[in-house]
């Protein structure tokens, strides 16, 4: 017999198969939605350690070049000590003299030697001088604060010494003189420990007195020895700039080896811990690594080579310290990821219940079992919401509030339970409360997120918070609130303005140090970045151009780091090659600037800014359009700046002759720059600016 179906059963199956349907797409959207928090949370996570990286690579750069650049002043500063003695012209005639000997020059040390015939051997007359050159070299040795001086041909053999005798030269002394005198450039030697300290020698080429000394060929050198341990500590301190966790090493090669040199130690040098990888460009690239010479030390460094010697100037900052800030972020974002899903799966079980529910006590039973957790749940969400330092509220349509957490109910000194009702100008204020609810329109009408920065003051304290308002909606899309969430930004907007000041302080030192290199230059970067800053805003440029001419003008004389010194404090004309020697200044600024993160327009700017727009500047000799208005403002605020001051050629001129020397010549300048520049001047600030030349 076959048994018939039941019909009553076929509608409880078919509504258990819908029942079912509906929970897998409840639980496909929780594990969707799971998935894109996580993939969100992830991205931020990234994008913040990114920027972190980027920002520490950065600063750490821009400390390593300002101390590489100066160390090599101070090597230069060293190498032109030996020009006093060098360059006059009884060593230079004395020196040419040695080097035309032939053979040994052993007739120059010991007494005068004669032959069968009672004749003067060749050398005689030199010897006979001897005495006085070693006395001339010794006071300037002593005078100059060297530990002694030594006079060597060009093979490297030592002729003249300060301590009386001719000691053996190693053979890394005789290679450096040697050096010295093919390359017709100083050469230094490797740092060196003694019982006094660290020491180094100073190798300067010596030219014969009608040679020129850029291109003739060098006959000899000065070997200068200074104990320099003082002064590498004094260098290797820490500066303002740097930050509590960073800290500044000087790394040496010698013989294949890098040591970090430690002139406050017993020893001098520590061997290099560290894997110490040499790029293309000569320097220790950006990476996390371990310190130099402590191993238990995890650090992010950044080398810079020295202009000279086989030194490196190696920035480091503690790993920990630089990643701190995204750690905390990374657990901010975190929690805040746990509580969207744990939300989710809230929803999701209430969910379950809903469509599960049928007309009979157990499921009532369960339902009062799921409510009773579904209450331990919200007490653990709001547990966790009155520990979460952000503050989160809901406000209704009428801008109430329905919901605040802990943190925001303790910022403002109130209870929650008070603040429900009541709106923002009850606990803010008027002003205050205006600005907060500007965006609310827009939130509500386009459903979109709104993001704002914005100060406010709690307890007579000021605050800088970073607040996003979300729309609170129901099933429908009908938005019935907004939901806020208060982060407080207040440290880090004071680090990103300390950033900033510690940059432009960055730019002030490093145009100091540029300004050092020609007496003439002192003041002119200052009053440059001045004048050309009240001219910008006199033409209402906007604030991103007046801070790229303020840097420009800043940076505008780095250049002539490399321009030879005796062009730069020329008395008379210059003479074609220095001229042209004098312009390549450009070039160099370009060569060292391009590969800084610094902006396009500051670097056009610098680069253009001694063209003339009837194409007669250089280096491209570009004319009118050609040329970006930053670029114009400087150039003719760079000519009116030089006229003003005093030159090693000429006097300085009054600033009404200098402007009108400007106006008078409306084929290279700008017109409306120059108009500009005559109403600054007749402003205080302008009057200001002006009286600090007089």
């Amino acid at each position: 017999m076959v048994q018939q179906p039941n019909n009553a059963e076929m509608p409880a199956n078919l509504g258990g198969a819908k029942q079912g349907v509906k929970i897998g797409v409840v639980l496909a959207f929780v594990l969707v939605i799971s998935v894109g928090i996580l993939f969100l949370a992830n991205k931020a996570v990234n994008d913040e350690y990114a920027e972190a990286l980027e920002d520490q690579e950065k600063r750490l750069g821009l400390l390593a070049h300002g101390r590489a650049e100066v160390f090599g002043a101070w090597l230069s500063e060293l190498s032109r000590q030996g020009d006093r003695l060098i360059k006059s012209d009884l060593f230079r005639l004395y020196a040419a003299e040695v080097d035309s000997v032939e053979g040994d020059l052993a007739s120059i040390f010991g007494a005068v030697a004669m032959d069968d015939e009672d004749t003067e051997v060749e050398g005689a007359e030199l010897a006979a001088q001897l005495p006085m050159m070693q006395n001339m070299l010794r006071e300037f040795s002593t005078y100059s604060g060297f530990l002694n001086a030594r006079i060597l041909s060009r093979d490297g053999h030592a002729y003249i010494a300060t301590d009386g005798h001719l000691p053996p030269m190693t053979g890394g002394q005789i290679t450096s003189a040697q050096a010295a005198v093919i390359d017709r450039i100083p050469q230094y030697s490797p740092l060196r420990k003694t019982p006094q300290g660290l020491e180094m020698d100073v190798y300067v080429p010596m030219f014969p007195p009608d040679g020129d000394d850029d291109s003739g060929e060098a006959i000899g050198s000065l070997m200068m020895t200074r104990q320099v341990t003082g002064k590498i500590t004094e260098l290797l301190s820490n500066s303002a700039l740097s930050a509590k966790s960073e800290r500044t090493r000087l790394m040496q090669s010698s013989n294949g080896q890098f040591k970090e040199v430690t002139p406050w130690t017993l020893e001098g040098f520590s061997e290099a811990t560290t894997k110490v990888d040499i790029n293309k460009k000569g320097n220790l690239h950006f990476d996390a690594r371990k310190s130099l010479s402590d191993e238990d030390q995890h650090v992010y460094s950044l080398g810079i080579r020295v202009q000279g010697p086989q030194w490196w100037v190696v920035q480091e900052s503690d790993f920990t310290a630089a990643m701190a800030p995204v750690e905390d972020f990374t657990q901010t974002v975190y929690v805040v990821a746990g509580l969207g899903i744990l939300t989710a799966l809230l929803i999701a079980g209430l969910a379950w219940w809903v469509l599960a529910g049928v007309q009979s006590q157990r499921v009532a039973e369960e339902f009062k079992s799921l409510a009773t957790k579904i209450d331990d749940q919200r007490q653990f969400i709001d547990s966790i919401m009155d520990n979460i330092d952000e503050f989160i509220t809901l406000k209704d349509g009428d801008g109430k509030y329905t919901f605040v957490n802990e943190a925001f109910a303790d910022a403002v000194g109130r209870k929650d339970t008070e603040l429900i009702g009541m709106d923002s100008a009850a606990v803010f204020g008027f002003d205050t409360a205006k600005r907060l609810a500007s965006p609310d329109e827009v939130v509500r009408k386009e459903g979109r997120k709104v993001t704002i920065n914005e100060p406010v003051f709690l307890r007579s304290q000021r605050y800088q918070f970073q607040i996003s308002k979300s729309p609170y909606c129901d099933a429908s899309g009908d938005c019935n609130g907004i939901v806020e969430v208060y982060r407080d930004i207040t440290e880090f907007v004071a680090v990103q303005e300390k950033n900033k000041r510690l940059i432009q302080r960055a730019m002030e030192a490093l145009g100091s140090t540029i300004e050092a290199a020609d007496p003439y230059l002192g003041g002119h970067t200052k009053l440059l970045a001045g004048l050309s800053l009240e001219v910008a805003r006199v033409m209402h440029l906007s604030e991103l151009d007046m801070s790229e001419i303020e840097t420009a003008a800043n940076l505008s004389q780095i250049g002539k780091m490399f321009v030879p010194n005796e062009i730069l404090t020329k008395p008379g004309k210059l003479s074609d090659e220095e001229m042209a020697s004098m312009e390549e200044h450009v070039e160099h600024a370009y060569r060292i600037l391009k590969d800084i993160d610094i902006a396009e327009g500051v670097l056009l700017a610098i680069y253009q800014m001694n063209e003339r727009i009837d194409g007669s500047g250089y280096p491209k000799k570009l004319k009118y359009d050609e040329i970006i208005l930053p670029a114009r403002i400087l150039s003719a605020l760079n000519v009116f700046c030089a006229m003003i001051r005093p030159r090693a050629y000429r006097g300085a001129k009054e600033p009404q002759q200098a402007l009108e020397i400007l106006s008078s010549d409306s084929t290279k300048f700008d017109a409306a720059v120059v108009e500009a520049l005559a109403q600054v001047m007749k402003t205080p600030s302008g009057e200001k600016l002006l009286e600090q030349t007089s």
